[in-house]
Parts: C-alpha cells; sequence; structure tokens
C-alpha cells in the first residue's frame, strides 16, 4: 500500500530538486482536474450525448485535443528565450478562461452547438499543448538526468489518479443532467486559476543565464547572416535536426507508427460503446478512460525505474508488447460483437475491460517515455525544438489516424480494429532495431 502512494514522497528528492518538485506538484494535483473535464475521452462522450453529435463530429473532437500538438513547433520557437514561469501563467489562464467559455455553447442549435463546443476543445488543447512543451524543456534543467524518471513517473502518477477521478465525477454529474455543463466548466475554470497559486515561488534552473546565451546567438546569426531567425529560421532549423539526426528520426518513424495504432482504436471504440452500444455518461467514460487510467496510475510506478535503468530505446520495447496485447483484445471483442452472437455479447465486455487494463499498464509506460524520451537524443540548446518536433508528429498522427480508422470501419466493419495489431507490431519490430544498434546512420551527439 505504502508504494501505490510513493508519488506523494519527497524525501528521496534531491535536495536541489525537492523545493521544485513540490510547487509543481501541488500545481499538477489541482490542474489535472481541469484536465480530466477537457481530455479526449470525455469531451467525445458530451459532443454525443449532449450536443447529438454524428460518428464525424465525435471523430473530431476525440481528435482534436492532440491534433493542437501540429501547431507544437510554435510553441517550441515561442517559448525558446522567454522566461518559462511567465509563459506557464500565461498560457494556464488562457486554457483556463476558454475551459469556462464551453457554458456558452447551447445544444439547442443543433447541429452547430456540437461544432462550436468542437471548436472550444481544439482552442483550450492549442494552448495546453503549449504547456506540454513548457513543462518538458522544465524538467530538462530542473531535475537531474539520474533520478529524471522517477520525478516524471510521480508527476504524470498524479495525472493518472486525478484526470480520470474527475472525468468519473463529471460524467456521473451529467447522468443526472446533462444541461450541468453550464455549472461544471465555469467552476473547472477557477480550479484552472487556482493550480497556479502554488508555483508563484517557482523557479526554473540557470534560466537568466540560458535566454542570455541564446539571446546573444541570435544576434550573432543575424549580424553574420549565417542562418535564418524566427519562425522560418525555427522550421529549417527542425527540419535540419529531421535530415541529420538519423537515430532521431528512426525512434520518430518507430513512435508515429506505436502511436498511430493507438490512435486509430480508441476513436472508433468510443463511436461503439457510446452509439452502437448507448453506454451512459458514466459508464463510457469508466471504459475509455477510467479503468486504464486507473492502471496506468499503478503501472508507472514499476515502469519509473525501469526507464531509468534501460533507457528509452529498450524501454519502449517491452512497452510495445503490452500494446500489442491490448489490441489484440479489443480486435477480439469487437469482432465477436459484430459475429452478432448475443450469448457472447457479455464475454465480449469483459474482453474489452481487459483490453482497457492493458492498454492502462502501457500507457503508464508510455508516457515517461512519450514526456523525455526525446532528451535522449537532444542537443542541450534544441530541446524545446526536439520536444516540439515530437509532439507536432503526434498531432499529426491525430489529424490522420481517427479519420483513417473511421473510413475502414466503413469499408471493413469491426475487422478494422486488426489494422492496429498490424501498426504496433511494426513498431515494435523498429525499436528492437533500434535497441539491437541496427538503425545506423550518422547520429547527432547528445548534450
Amino acid at each position: 500500500m505504502q508504494r501505490i502512494f510513493d508519488f506523494l514522497r519527497s524525501d528521496d528528492i534531491p535536495y536541489v530538486a525537492r523545493a521544485t518538485y513540490l510547487q509543481e506538484r501541488a500545481h499538477l494535483i489541482i490542474w489535472s482536474l481541469v484536465l480530466g473535464t477537457i481530455e479526449a475521452n470525455l469531451a467525445g462522450v458530451v459532443v454525443t450525448k449532449t450536443f447529438h453529435a454524428s460518428k464525424l463530429l465525435t471523430t473530431v473532437v476525440w481528435g482534436l485535443p492532440v491534433v493542437m500538438m501540429m501547431l507544437n513547433v510554435l510553441w517550441g520557437l515561442i517559448i525558446r528565450g522567454r522566461p518559462r514561469k511567465l509563459v506557464l501563467f500565461i498560457l494556464t489562464i488562457v486554457a483556463a478562461l476558454l475551459t469556462g467559455s464551453i457554458a456558452f455553447a447551447t445544444p439547442e442549435w443543433h447541429p452547430w452547438g456540437g461544432w462550436v463546443f468542437a471548436g472550444q476543445i481544439g482552442l483550450i488543447h492549442f494552448f495546453v499543448s503549449g504547456l506540454v512543451t513548457l513543462r518538458s524543456s522544465m524538467w530538462q534543467v530542473n531535475y537531474p538526468e539520474s533520478i529524471r524518471g522517477r520525478i516524471i513517473g510521480r508527476i504524470q502518477t498524479i495525472r493518472f489518479l486525478f484526470v480520470p477521478l474527475s472525468a468519473a465525477v463529471v460524467s456521473a454529474q451529467f447522468d443526472l443532467d446533462p444541461s450541468h455543463y453550464c455549472i461544471v466548466y465555469p467552476a473547472v475554470a477557477g480550479l484552472g486559476l487556482l493550480s497556479l497559486v502554488p508555483m508563484r515561488r517557482f523557479r526554473v534552473r540557470r534560466e537568466r543565464s540560458e535566454i542570455k546565451e541564446y539571446r546573444a546567438h541570435r544576434v550573432k546569426l543575424r549580424e553574420s547572416g549565417g542562418a535564418s531567425t524566427g519562425l522560418w529560421g525555427g522550421v529549417k532549423e527542425a527540419g535540419g535536426i529531421l535530415r541529420r539526426h538519423h537515430e532521431f528520426r528512426r525512434y520518430m518513424l518507430a513512435q508515429f507508427s506505436l502511436g498511430s495504432a493507438n490512435f486509430f482504436t480508441d476513436p472508433m471504440l468510443l463511436v461503439v460503446i457510446t452509439m452502437r452500444l448507448d453506454f451512459d455518461y458514466l459508464t463510457s467514460i469508466m471504459v475509455m478512460a477510467v479503468i486504464p487510467g486507473m492502471c496506468s496510475w499503478l503501472a508507472i510506478r514499476f515502469w519509473a525505474p525501469y526507464f531509468d535503468k534501460v533507457g528509452v530505446v529498450r524501454f519502449r520495447v517491452a512497452n510495445c508488447y503490452v500494446w500489442i496485447s491490448s489490441y489484440i483484445c479489443v480486435a477480439a471483442a469487437m469482432l465477436i460483437i459484430e459475429s452478432g452472437a448475443s450469448e457472447y455479447f457479455g464475454l465480449a465486455i469483459g474482453i474489452i475491460v481487459a483490453g482497457r487494463v492493458l492498454k492502462g499498464v502501457a500507457h503508464g509506460g508510455g508516457i515517461i517515455a512519450w514526456s523525455i524520451g526525446h532528451l535522449h537524443f537532444a542537443r542541450k540548446n534544441q530541446v524545446d525544438l526536439y520536444m516540439s518536433i515530437h509532439v507536432a508528429f503526434t498531432g499529426v498522427r491525430a489529424l490522420t489516424m481517427p479519420y483513417l480508422s473511421l473510413l475502414a470501419n466503413t469499408l471493413l466493419g469491426n475487422s478494422s480494429f486488426l489494422i492496429a495489431i498490424g501498426l504496433s507490431g511494426t513498431a515494435t519490430y523498429l525499436f528492437r532495431k533500434l535497441a539491437s544498434g541496427d538503425a545506423g546512420g550518422e547520429t547527432e551527439p547528445r548534450a
């Protein structure tokens, strides 16, 4: 039992990072309650049941939080050379206020009310995606590499615990009366603003000297004409990283294949359980978010020390096997449901639950690698840009895979879920090749 709640410990964190960790932990406990009300699964359930959305709109809303990450290269460029704490406050305040604005969307304006809700979710997650890149760059300088996996594991444990709990509470409230969203979202906005209170004295180590050094570097580039600056210069720099850093490019390809399987599976599973099976708010969110979230919360404490021990690439190989198992379960359950054999319906639901449990276990480790895996490859002065490239590719997956899943399911029925097994199997092969040193090619030096 003590190990389950070890994310609340701080006595084993080095003194140099302890105060920062405690401040960030307090902030994220409150902020995770906000994220739980706007995360993809709950947003998809709300737009389906409250705004009576079509399959297309449900798929759009599910994918929007991650699609916004396509614009993350912009955040990487904006954040570089600016005080991170100030940017954190600005992004959090804007995201919180936008969350409160959901109260003004109305289901009576059908179907446009649902599209207004979709636009609000998209805008919120545009700013939330900036926070993703911002936090990653702060973790790189605030937490020593030797224990970074442990610390990030604990931070993500907070998210895995409080996001699904928040989603479950809100779902239960919406089951009582769907119109309560007009009260819930403004209250959540207040929580978002409150989350900044613990961050008043937050510090980013060595930031002043880093900003000074970065600005001096950009001045030299402008004066010498040796490189482009601004947005276009940043885009060219990102392209140069992908062109020259072969190992990172191969890592991104494997990551893209693995993430595509998830974005292919979950939106169509959401459509099945909310429309075809007609589960209520709470049951839908239990299957989509609470069960995997709780399993991630339990699993991350076992994944984190393994990450520190073996490194990101070997970690990803082991993690992939769990992902594949989860897709096998979901595909098997969907084929049973497609067969129409009512006597096996209970078995199919049980297999879906087993698949969601495995998805949660896999995600508990995957979020560590997703959050800080790029630091294994990144140069010291390009951390923000490496993360932005990584997050932007996540956005590309969200922009394509949910709609390919909708198309494949229309053409192939529930056998389309088998495609996710192939995508995750390809990712496993690519990660194994990287881990064995067969990737080859010239690589850029690490920091």
